[in-house]
């Protein structure tokens, strides 16, 4: 760690939440709050212009994830219909693919998402405990649930045998 060094990534006002660096490092996805709405952003690490990806919406969009490839990105919408929806890394070809799910992660090999069924910004604001957690197969949009008890940001592990999450 001593020789660890941090670098300013993105230089937009306001808040800017749920960074994903894309699987090659050169670029990073995130949600802010810049235009009024929440909106997922593209920077290019060492660039200077971030891209809203989803301007075209003024439904709260967050959450978002690169897919292990860095071709699609994972993100929750709060548009109608409200869900998990998938995009091209260039913001092109959104599709819902499950009617529930918070904060999405990409299976290893980019064939399922795990999501859990709670939101939340701070563990005291929880507002749905138990929070279940859902497979959502990313080729058809079936889901089947994976855990019942409560389960909150899950993470799934590299070589897909695992996955993290917490909980209270």
């Amino acid at each position: 760690w001593k020789n660890a060094r941090t670098t300013r990534v993105t230089t937009q006002p306001g808040t800017e939440f749920f960074p994903s660096l894309s699987p090659d490092s050169k670029s990073l996805v995130y949600a802010s709050h810049a235009r009024g709405n929440w909106d997922i952003y593209l920077q290019e690490v060492g660039g200077k212009t971030a891209v809203n990806l989803t301007k075209d919406s003024d439904a709260n969009d967050t959450q978002p994830a690169f897919s292990p490839d860095g071709s699609l990105i994972a993100f929750r919408s709060e548009r109608e219909p409200r869900g998990i929806y998938l995009m091209d890394a260039t913001g092109e070809n959104i599709l819902r693919i499950s009617d529930v799910g918070y904060n999405p992660a990409w299976s290893p090999d980019g064939k399922q998402i795990v999501a859990g069924s709670d939101r939340f910004s701070e563990p005291q604001t929880r507002r749905l405990i138990p929070s279940p957690l859902w497979i959502i197969n990313v080729a058809t949009g079936v889901r089947r649930q994976l855990f019942a008890g409560d389960a909150v940001q899950p993470s799934w592990s590299p070589g897909g045998g695992r996955i993290a999450f917490w909980a209270l």
